[in-house]
């Protein structure tokens, strides 16, 4: 499960958190909210403390039920925007924090920083979008058929001409010019690679700290095959070796750069392992054409692209 996909999923249970706590334990920041709004909080509050289904969107994180999944967020959207309306994302933010304490569900760390890295996406996503609660919940975990739900579907309108009849391949004649080609793709390098670090940790990547447990190895020299991204030397010296043996004549390039560290991941660290690697590719292949695409990783946070009608953030440093 992707590191977005399980905070999006933190923050819609820390909101259930706080609205069926005991109201002692809520701060006062509803004093002059209008009394509407404060109506609406506590009801949707009533709904969450008489739902037969409480508990079983509780264990949803360790079960992953889809249709637990499903309830939750139909019920935990209309919460989160009441509290975007009403200017108090800070409460979901306090939860969030609290949660990854005191909630072992996730690694301390990596829960932290995941909430650090995507809550505010999290929070515009909800505010400035036009889909509604049930429409939303549906494409973040496909909750309904799109018969019920035209905006999970795509239509894709053809040209209205007959489909041309299509034509075997040809192989090429004999003594026909050829062309090597070095597909280079997910290297995932990560810099801060520990030879004999723990190997097996916690987190979704390791090999960068920490000392093996008793009657476990530590991390190879050159990469592991545990949770572990290669170490920059190796990465190096297998293109070198990739470069004296093969004439190439050009290479593809298509991104996925950085390491899997996307709990805690900067613009800064993202540019540093692009041009670091770039420049060792320069290096290593002179004079060659490569043909470049970046990947869901070189993104900081991973996996997003702002589009244009995003005005609070671009991705022009990229």
């Amino acid at each position: 499960m992707s590191v977005p996909f399980q905070c999006l999923l933190l923050l819609s249970f820390l909101t259930v958190y706080l609205l069926v706590a005991n109201a002692r334990s809520i701060p006062e920041p509803f004093n002059n909210v209008d009394q509407n709004i404060f109506i609406t909080l506590a009801n949707y509050r009533h709904r969450f403390e008489r739902s037969m289904n409480i508990k079983k969107l509780r264990w949803a994180f360790n079960s992953l039920n889809s249709t637990a999944l499903c309830e939750a967020c139909d019920l935990l959207v209309p919460e989160m925007r009441v509290l975007i309306m009403i200017n108090r994302t800070d409460l979901i933010d306090d939860v969030a924090i609290r949660f990854c304490k005191y909630y072992k569900l996730l690694d301390e760390n990596v829960c932290l920083g995941a909430v650090n890295e995507y809550k505010n996406i999290v929070i515009e996503v909800l505010a400035i979008s036009p889909l509604s609660n049930k429409e939303l919940c549906s494409l973040a975990f496909e909750c309904q058929a799109p018969p019920y739900f035209p905006v999970v579907g795509w239509n894709v309108t053809f040209p209205d001409k007959p489909k041309p009849t299509p034509r075997p391949p040809q192989p090429p004649t004999a003594g026909a010019p050829k062309l090597n080609i070095l597909h280079l793709s997910d290297v995932h390098i990560d810099f801060s690679y520990k030879p004999g670090s723990q190997a097996d940790c916690s987190q979704p990547l390791c090999c960068r700290g920490g000392q093996p447990a008793p009657g476990h190895t530590g991390a190879g020299f050159w990469g592991d095959y545990r949770n572990c991204d290669i170490p920059y030397w190796t990465a190096e010296a297998i293109l070198k070796y990739a470069a004296e043996l093969e004439k190439v004549d050009f290479i593809y390039y298509t991104g996925d750069l950085p390491a899997h560290n996307v709990w805690n991941q900067s613009r800064a660290d993202q540019l540093y392992s692009i041009n670091t690697i770039n420049s060792m590719l320069a290096t290593v292949f002179p004079n060659k054409t490569f043909y470049s695409a970046v990947g869901n990783h070189e993104a900081a946070p991973c996996n997003l692209y702002p589009t244009p009608n995003i005005r609070t953030d671009n991705i022009s440093w990229l």
